[in-house]
């Protein structure tokens, strides 16, 4: 195999800095500038086989999350549904056996505890993140 001398054109100042890094590595120009090259091609070379590694990684993570994601998903909404469900019939029940639903339908005073108070507070918290999880997931 023949050698070929390939012909670059730099500036003075450009060829005054690259002689001054080949010395302080003990080499002449031509071996410098052909190591820098050799080191460019194969740091390419790294770039793109990393690269196309992560393009493959993120379609088969893909692949092998999103029959799982959906089947959670489906079993969120069931779950969701059958809760509300349950709780409309509980309230239709206690509509029809004329249980007071609110607190002023009921005649007698109800003294505020701070259980319950921190009990509702609770309930709302969750219900609110329950939702707001539920809307970026259908947002994505």
């Amino acid at each position: 195999m023949r050698d070929e001398r390939i012909t670059i054109r730099v500036t003075d100042d450009e060829k005054k800095e690259i002689n001054l890094i080949s010395d302080k590595y003990k080499m002449n120009i031509s071996q410098f500038v052909y190591t820098a090259v050799r080191e460019k091609i194969e740091t390419e070379k790294l770039s793109e086989s990393q690269e196309r590694f992560i393009s493959l990684f993120d379609v088969a993570y893909k692949k092998s999350s999103d029959p799982n994601f959906k089947q959670l998903m489906v079993v969120l909404n069931r779950v969701e549904f059958n809760t509300r469900w349950l709780l409309k019939q509980q309230d239709i029940f206690m509509q029809h056996l004329k249980v007071p639903q609110t607190k002023d339908e009921l005649h007698l005073s109800i003294i505020d505890h701070p259980i319950t108070e921190v009990a509702h507070e609770e309930i709302l918290k969750d219900i609110r993140k329950m939702s707001a999880r539920k809307k970026n997931i259908e947002d994505e």
